[in-house]
């Protein structure tokens, strides 16, 4: 089903429902949702009431638009919390600002769900989307994530999150959203500006060589061996050894002897085990919000904080984040690790 409600997209669809718009930036964008209906500029809470005049424990969302009508997009429980038109807007404009290309202002299902597309480059070919979906009655969290897919009307959406889920950050709506949208944008933001750089530098490190003591060095680097010579820190440091050694022999890894196999190792264990199986983490399915917030978002800082200085005669010395700054090192310096050393 189309299911199709109000929007604006930059080219037509195959459905030809929607309205066609020129999008120039998040602006452009946020008008287009906004007077096309597809966008709330307010939604709240208000109660519900039996037939009899009981108040209902769930509460219905109401949304207010600026040249619509008023309608209900959802019932939801107690402890749901609505995005803000003004979270949604700030959204959109950090995606538009990081360099994202507007494509589409829609909503479906009567209004329940709402998006936003966006354009960021192409990959392998094929064109890659950001894309920003939200609802109002509980059937999705607050999700963003690229895809290869245009997000035109429902059966796109879910083949979207069925081919490309694993890659979209869910946002529960309770009393953390807010905090977590604000987390949502900056990395947004940064993805998209860092995306392009690196690609090219994942390329790079694709051909960068490393001889066996050069990858040892790397590889202790980003998965240290105990320190002590037995009990359970030894056995846990020789099993996630072994993992990263099994990742990095995963076709999907190997890269040969090169610097990308490593990288490749130290950030798909993030979320996965040595065998392939996904980690479980906490709240429902498996989700990319847990790579934002949480553990394993401190173990892709970790990793990406790991500073190793290559020495005159070729041999990595590890170096922690504070050793860095006793160093001299600031900390725009420190986000710039052995990858940028080798590859420069």
């Amino acid at each position: 089903m189309n299911l199709w409600d109000r929007g604006v997209l930059d080219n037509s669809s195959w459905h030809a429902l929607e309205e066609i718009g020129v999008f120039t930036d998040g602006e452009s964008a946020i008008l287009h949702g906004e007077t096309s209906g597809a966008w709330p500029t307010q939604v709240e809470r208000v109660p519900l009431y039996t037939k009899n005049g009981l108040e209902a424990p769930d509460a219905g969302i109401l949304a207010s638009y600026a040249q619509h009508p008023q309608r209900v997009l959802g019932v939801v429980g107690q402890r749901y919390r609505a995005t803000t038109p003004e979270e949604w807007r700030n959204l959109i404009k950090a995606a538009a600002i990081a360099g994202a290309k507007p494509t589409g202002a829609f909503s479906l299902r009567g209004g329940s769900r709402v998006l936003g597309t966006f354009e960021v480059g192409t990959s392998n070919g094929l064109r890659t989307q950001l894309l920003l979906v939200d609802s109002f009655d509980g059937s999705y969290a607050l999700s963003s994530g690229f895809t290869s897919i245009r997000v035109v009307c429902a059966n796109t959406l879910t083949a979207a999150f069925r081919k490309d889920g694993s890659g979209m950050a869910r946002l529960r709506h309770t009393a953390s959203l807010e905090q977590n949208v604000e987390a949502l944008r900056h990395s947004i933001g940064e993805a998209i500006k860092s995306g392009e750089a690196v690609r090219q530098q994942y390329e790079r490190a694709k051909g960068t060589k490393l001889d066996r003591e050069q990858a040892r060095n790397v590889f202790d680097a980003l998965f240290p061996p105990s320190v002590l010579p037995d009990g359970r820190a030894k056995t846990i440091a020789e099993k996630v050894r072994a993992e990263a050694e099994a990742a990095a022999a995963m076709a999907i890894n190997n890269e040969g002897s090169t610097l990308a196999t490593v990288w490749n190792a130290a950030t798909y264990l993030v979320d996965r085990t040595g065998d392939g199986q996904h980690r479980k983490g906490r709240g429902k399915g498996d989700t990319l919000d847990s790579l934002l917030f949480g553990s394993r978002a401190q173990r892709l800082h970790e990793i990406h904080q790991t500073i190793e200085v290559v020495l005159k005669d070729g041999t990595v010395e590890p170096m922690t984040v504070s050793e860095a700054r006793e160093h001299g090192m600031d900390d725009p310096q420190i986000g710039r690790s052995i990858l940028d050393d080798m590859l420069n």
